[in-house]
């Protein structure tokens, strides 16, 4: 059950840092957030961590929601 949340929980987290950090920074408004607080790498191991340990909550609750009604 915590192996498959923490398995589960990367993909999105993943998803969130490209749609999050990765897209906006680079591609589509890089001139107002390049010069900015924090760097890019710095943003994304936020938006990673936090991201991470929200899923890996929600898809724990999940499983566990499914282990009680079986």
């Amino acid at each position: 059950m915590i192996k498959r949340s923490l398995k589960a929980a990367i993909g999105v987290s993943i998803g969130i840092v490209i749609g999050g950090v990765i897209i906006p920074r680079l591609f589509l408004f890089p001139y107002l957030y390049n010069d900015t607080f924090p760097s890019i790498f710095m943003h994304s191991i936020i938006y990673f961590g936090g991201s991470y340990i929200v899923s890996f909550l929600i898809f724990l609750f999940i499983e566990w929601i499914k282990l009680k009604f079986k």
